[in-house]
């Protein structure tokens, strides 16, 4: 088996996915929309472990996988689907007992540890070896263009004081959450050589969809699977 992940960028989008409802090919690869896994995204840290009953979550009359920000499989063919516009994408492979993950990684979710939530599940539930786990953080908004209220700015600092992290206080009230992820991700275990960053701002590049920039509904897809050969 091998994997198979797309970081996005302005196109494909969600919107125009969402209105054509059609198979689609990313390089190379055709996507079938009945194998894809869409989660709701409502900023939490809640983690789906797939079955293969969700395929097809989020196309047509079929629900979204309610409340989850993250989800996993080891499903050939299953492909999960995270949607961004300034969060952070994590996609998360391990090819020796090739299981993968999406992470949706806005301020809420990376202050509740979405992404310690994701690979302790890849432990417990696949016996995934934190050795074997390949992390790539996709484009997200940059710390110069994400200010939030003191009161934001503070909660987020103490909660990163409980996960026995440094507090971000690169700029005053603006929020580093490309530092603070990785940083999780090493606190988690995973090798530094083993992370993978996309080092674009969304919000300074029109190369992306960014809600800060544009207030838009739109967003960049996300995808990562499972691909036999």
């Amino acid at each position: 088996m091998k994997l198979f992940y797309y970081l996005g960028k302005r196109e494909p989008d969600y919107r125009t996915l969402m209105h054509l409802q059609k198979d689609f090919m990313l390089e190379g690869i055709k996507i079938p929309v009945s194998r894809l896994v869409i989660a709701e995204q409502t900023h939490s840290k809640e983690v789906h472990i797939c079955r293969e009953i969700d395929c097809g979550a989020g196309i047509g009359n079929k629900p979204q996988i309610p409340l989850a920000d993250g989800l996993i499989t080891n499903i050939p063919y299953q492909y999960l689907l995270i949607r961004t516009a300034d969060c952070y994408p994590i996609l998360l492979m391990d090819s020796r007992r090739n299981v993968v993950a999406g992470l949706h990684c806005g301020r809420e979710g990376t202050q509740k540890n979405i992404v310690g939530e994701a690979i302790r599940k890849m432990k417990s539930h696949f016996y995934c070896q934190l050795t074997d786990i390949i992390a790539i953080v996709g484009a997200g908004i940059c710390h110069k263009h994400y200010e939030v209220s003191q009161e934001l700015f503070d909660n987020f600092n103490r909660a990163l004081r409980k996960m026995g992290l440094e507090p971000d206080l690169t700029q005053n009230r603006h929020l580093n959450l490309r530092k603070i992820l990785n940083a999780q991700l090493i606190k988690e275990g995973i090798p530094e050589i083993n992370i993978e960053n996309v080092n674009d701002c969304t919000f300074e590049s029109s190369n992306y969809h960014s809600y800060r920039r544009e207030k838009t509904n739109n967003r960049q897809i996300n995808i990562v699977g499972i691909l036999y050969g």
